[in-house]
Order: C-alpha cells, then sequence, then structure tokens
C-alpha cells in the first residue's frame, strides 16, 4: 500500500502500527506534520517534533553542501586531485578528484578494507582517522564509474573538515545547522549522548543499536529532526526558486545550494551528494541499523516531503510517491489559476 495525500494517516496506522515516523509535507504556503507512533516502546515515549532519528545517508547532500560553501570561498575546486589534497607519497595513486568523490565516481570501494565488520550492531564507532589514512596508503581506486562509496564521502568530509582547521561535527554546526536554525540537529559521534534519539527497531519490533562515527562520520552521521529537515528543504526551495533573484535564505548558503543541485554526472544525474531527478526532483534516502529516512523536493513546483522513521520498514517509496503527488497537485492549481 502506497499512500496518497488523502489517506497518510490510514497508511500509517496499517504500515506502521507502534512504529515511529514523521513526516512533513512542504509547499509554499505550509509545512503539513504528521506523526505517529514511538521513539522509544520501553518507555512508551512518542515521536515529536523534536525526536531525533538517524538519518544515514542524507549525511551525504549535507558533505555535499558544505564542499559547494568550500567551493564558492575558493578554498576547494572540484578538480582538486585527491593526491594533491592528501600531500602525501603514500597517496599518489588517487589522482582522482572532488567531484568524482561527489559523484561516487571515484572508483574507491563502498567501505575501507580495514573496517572491521566483526560487530556489526556499532560498525562506525571505532574506525578513526589513522584507520582512514592507512586504508588510503593501500586502497587502489578502481574503474571510474558509479560506485556508491561511503569510503568516498567519509574521506571528503574528513578532507574538508581538516582544510578548514574543524571536526566534521563542528563544521556542520557552523556552516548549516547553526545558519539555517537547525537547532536539534547534531553528528553521531562516539561517545556522544543524544537524550532526546529514538530507539532503531527491526521489522520484527526488536530493537538495534544506535550508530556513532569517528572518521566515516560524512557517510552517514547526522542526526536530525522532523521540524530541523522540514526547515532544510524550506530553505532549499527558497534557494532554488525558479526566477528567484534573492534569497531569504542565509547570505551565501543560497548560492551553495543553488551550486549543491547542479548536475556534475547524468548518467545517473548526481550532483554534489544529492540524487537529481531527469524530471528535476532532488532526493536522497538513508538506512542505518533500525532507521530510514527520505528528503526529496521540486524546485520549479516548490514542494517537498520528509520522512523520518525509526524502523527499517522502507520509506523511499512512500516518499517518492508523495512527491510526485505533490507535484501533480501544484501543477493542477496553477493550470486553475491561469485559467
Amino acid at each position: 500500500m502506497q499512500p496518497t495525500l488523502a489517506n497518510i494517516e490510514q497508511w500509517l496506522n496499517t504500515e506502521f502500527n507502534d512504529a515511529g515516523i514523521a513526516i512533513a509535507i512542504i509547499s509554499e504556503q505550509h509545512t503539513r506534520f504528521y506523526l505517529h507512533g514511538l521513539a522509544d516502546s520501553q518507555q512508551n515515549r512518542a515521536i515529536s517534533n523534536k525526536t531525533l532519528f538517524e538519518i544515514g545517508s542524507i549525511t551525504k547532500p549535507l558533505v555535499g553542501l558544505v564542499t559547494a560553501l568550500a567551493v564558492n570561498n575558493q578554498q576547494l575546486s572540484i578538480s582538486d586531485s585527491v593526491a594533491s589534497l592528501l600531500q602525501g607519497t603514500h597517496y599518489q595513486q588517487h589522482q582522482y578528484n572532488v567531484a568524482e568523490l561527489l559523484t561516487h565516481t571515484s572508483g574507491l570501494p563502498r567501505l575501507p578494507p580495514n573496517l572491521p565488520l566483526s560487530d556489526l550492531t556499532d560498525p562506525y564507532a571505532n574506525y578513526t582517522h589513522a584507520d582512514l589514512m592507512l586504508a588510503m596508503q593501500t586502497v587502489q581506486p578502481g574503474e571510474k564509474q558509479f560506485e556508491y562509496s561511503n569510503l568516498g564521502f567519509g574521506l571528503l568530509a574528513e578532507i574538508v573538515s581538516q582544510q578548514q582547521g574543524s571536526s566534521f561535527s563542528t563544521l556542520l554546526k557552523q556552516q548549516i545547522f547553526q545558519p539555517l536554525g537547525m537547532a536539534d540537529s547534531n553528528v553521531a559521534m562516539t561517545n556522544g549522548r543524544y537524550p532526546d534519539l529514538a530507539k532503531g527497531y527491526q521489522i520484527d519490533g526488536s530493537t538495534t543499536a544506535n550508530w556513532h562515527f569517528q572518521a566515516l562520520a560524512g557517510a552517514g552521521a547526522v542526526l536530525s529532526t522532523i521540524d530541523d529537515m522540514a526547515l532544510l528543504v524550506q530553505h532549499y526551495l527558497q534557494a532554488t526558486a525558479i526566477g528567484d533573484t534573492g534569497s531569504a535564505t542565509v547570505a551565501g548558503l543560497a548560492d551553495a545550494m543553488r551550486l549543491s543541485v547542479t548536475t556534475l554526472i547524468s548518467e545517473p544525474a548526481v550532483g554534489f551528494g544529492w540524487m537529481l531527478h531527469p524530471d528535476g526532483a532532488v532526493w536522497h534516502n538513508g538506512q542505518t541499523a533500525g532507521f530510514n529516512a527520505f528528503v526529496g523536493f521540486a524546485p520549479a513546483e516548490q514542494v517537498g516531503v520528509v520522512l523520518l522513521s525509526n524502523s527499517t520498514i522502507p520509506v523511499t517509496p512512500a516518499g517518492m510517491a508523495l512527491l510526485q503527488q505533490l507535484r501533480q497537485k501544484d501543477e493542477t492549481n496553477m493550470a486553475e489559476k491561469n485559467y
């Protein structure tokens, strides 16, 4: 069963039972929120607008956004080779560039070969910067074709952060979360404590461990709320509105947002971490051990959708369906106005 704009609440009751999910339906006029289920079944804690979810790989477009800021500020070029950025004789095999990291076409594998996978309950928690640099000495990049790479985005986040003398967590807070008013968003670093973080659940209702990160934080470490993610989409819509000559979005970030949704490769179409649909939609999804997330928006129609769930029940098909309905509804409204 796929949701429609008219039956979202029925769909939530049918598909999710007590599992937690928060939805934002975003348009020029207003944002509607739907909150369902429990953030913690043991404590009977309900999902709220301030519940933190693991958004997994939706972290990658945020890495793309701080990269776009660095490019616009002439601190970095997308044509810079990674070998030159790593600055060492041990890294000369890494002749791919920043654009190829952004688009998963660097030839890097999905995961570093020295990532310990003996304990999958929190697989990234103990992977350090030293581990990453050791991996970069031994990894031989493959063919430059699209291959989704957590290693690539972990590496890119480390490069951009170190260039600016910052940790990735601090960089996101200072350059994205604070300027955009995303007051509750954070980065799940190892040994961090996040009181409003939801528990993650398998489809059968069993709990999963929350994930934490060190050097691969750029692959999927961001925690966010439905309020904050809706706000991010609102800023993107303002910045990318067709015919927009100015934006309410913070100066500098609006330009970076516009850059971040430009096409760097066309098969598949990818921008600065964002996946770009041929019909103009911009999207990404994320999944960790006990969470699923989807963000999508359409600049032309000025609409967007966010789904955040603390369950392994997939949400991407629902997110795509709702975004398509929103776009069609907007086209109908425009036709009626122009009649």
